[in-house]
């Protein structure tokens, strides 16, 4: 199904449970050259001004994630403890296609994207990875132990400010003023705002709008940490670029190191000056990132596994 929209189409691909919802721009073809997946609590849409000019010279689809945006997923929270329920809503997508593809992604997306790759190397050509979350191998710890991902609910700043955020609005025109130069979105450009609000807030049914991306949902997200990216990245075989902010990063700089140690091959590089949300305050480096990875997927350049700890 497709509906064309101003710069982009709207599509959507049937996977097991219901359909995912994405955006396409550029000439159709039968394969994307490139998959983009967003962050947590956001939507395709949100990504519009950075990935339109891609556009101009690839076939781009982003896609909105389980529980997010104009996806028809089940969203429940009960037995949700991974991103690995991402991960397989991914791999659905692209194994509607002919060719592997490069993908790309933001925050949770890219480590959606990371994981994807490691599990199905075959359907991957390149990875572009901004500001994944790729926490110490610790904290991965934390969350495998008994009742983990539901006492961070309780404890995790990120999650309980999530639980706590406010959902209803009258229209998306106050949404939009709501949300101008505050929490998150400080950085934001309006337009991105905008285009955040048109799919990240849907009809209540009683005249008014609510998020899209339940904020007791978005909550369980932060915290559905038992999956694996230190293990998916070594098994990797794909030209991999990734951009890590240089204030409040989601990866240390000591594990910046250990990725560069893992993937020696990788294009790793820290952006001065931008925070969390690199892609709407540095769109230039997040779109050169992108392209990067595409062509050096295209000239077939592949990494070996490593054991490499």
């Amino acid at each position: 199904m497709t509906e064309t929209e101003t710069d982009f189409r709207r599509v959507s691909f049937d996977v097991p449970g219901g359909q995912m919802a994405g955006l396409a721009f550029g000439a159709e073809k039968p394969t994307p050259d490139i998959v983009f997946m967003h962050a947590t609590g956001f939507n395709a849409r949100t990504y519009r001004t950075l990935l339109a000019p891609l556009g101009e010279k690839f076939y781009v689809v982003a896609l909105d994630a389980r529980g997010h945006g104009r996806t028809t997923l089940p969203a429940r929270t009960f037995g949700y403890t991974s991103w690995r329920r991402h991960r397989d809503d991914l791999i659905a997508v692209l194994e509607h296609f002919s060719s592997p593809v490069t993908l790309a992604g933001h925050s949770m997306g890219a480590t959606v994207s990371l994981l994807t790759a490691g599990q199905r190397t075959d359907l991957v050509a390149g990875l572009a990875l901004l500001e994944p979350v790729i926490l110490p191998t610790a904290a991965y710890a934390m969350s495998n132990l008994p009742l983990g991902p539901l006492i961070q609910r309780y404890t995790m700043g990120m999650a309980k400010g999530a639980a706590k955020r406010r959902a209803e609005f009258a229209d998306r025109a106050s949404a939009v003023e709501g949300f101008t130069g505050r929490g998150v979105f400080k950085t934001f450009p309006r337009e991105v705002i905008e285009d955040y609000v048109a799919d990240g807030l849907s009809e209540d049914g009683a005249g008014g709008f609510k998020l899209a991306c339940h904020p007791e949902f978005e909550a369980a997200t932060y915290c559905a940490q038992r999956h694996d990216p230190w293990s998916a990245l070594r098994r990797v075989t794909d030209p991999l670029v990734l951009l890590r902010a240089e204030r409040g990063s989601t990866i240390t700089e000591a594990n910046m190191h250990r990725i560069a140690a893992i993937k020696p091959d990788a294009r790793v590089a820290t952006v001065e000056g931008a925070g969390h949300m690199l892609p709407m305050e540095r769109p230039d480096r997040a779109r050169a990132a992108i392209e990067s990875a595409l062509l050096l997927a295209r000239a077939g350049r592949k990494y070996h596994d490593t054991l490499v700890q």
